[in-house]
């Protein structure tokens, strides 16, 4: 049975600019995880992640998918610091789904979202993270906070 395909109606009404929210919120309703894979490819195809921020704020935060590192990626390409809160979180969650990475990937790509969003509360998170127990977390977080200044062109705040 094929699986959702949420946009392509709504890219037949013409409606291209809804689409992309309306299935990211849809797919967080439901709390399908495909459906949520399918929305962030259209979001970030069609260039439009950023209309769609307080929901990728939720989904940053939920359990319940397997998407958190190109929800980050989104947030990341947002650039607003309402988002570094659950950024922050994301950093330090532990994903069953996530245990294979001895390297924790996720925690790094939240730390680059972090850097490039930049501001003060983005620096402070970088700062809580980098005094985290575990090493590469911290790491990450250092390195960031050591180039912050050489990265100040990456950053939107």
């Amino acid at each position: 049975m094929a699986k959702p395909q949420l946009g392509r109606a709504m890219r037949a009404e013409g409606r291209k600019d809804e689409m992309p929210l309306n299935d990211l919120e849809i797919a967080f309703k439901k709390q399908d995880s495909k459906a949520l894979e399918v929305a962030l490819a259209y979001a970030f195809n069609d260039g439009l992640v950023e209309v769609s921020l307080p929901v990728l704020i939720d989904l940053c935060r939920a359990r319940w998918h397997t998407c958190h590192e190109d929800v980050v990626s989104a947030l990341q390409k947002v650039g607003d610091v309402s988002a570094v809160g659950a950024i922050e979180e994301v950093a330090y969650a532990d994903f069953a789904y996530l245990n294979y990475d001895e390297y924790f990937g996720l925690a790094r790509k939240a730390t680059w979202a972090l850097a490039d969003i930049g501001g003060t509360s983005a620096k402070d998170a970088l700062q809580r993270i980098a005094k985290s127990q575990n090493s590469f977390k911290a790491a990450y977080a250092n390195k960031r906070l050591q180039k912050w200044d050489i990265e100040l062109n990456r950053k939107r705040n």
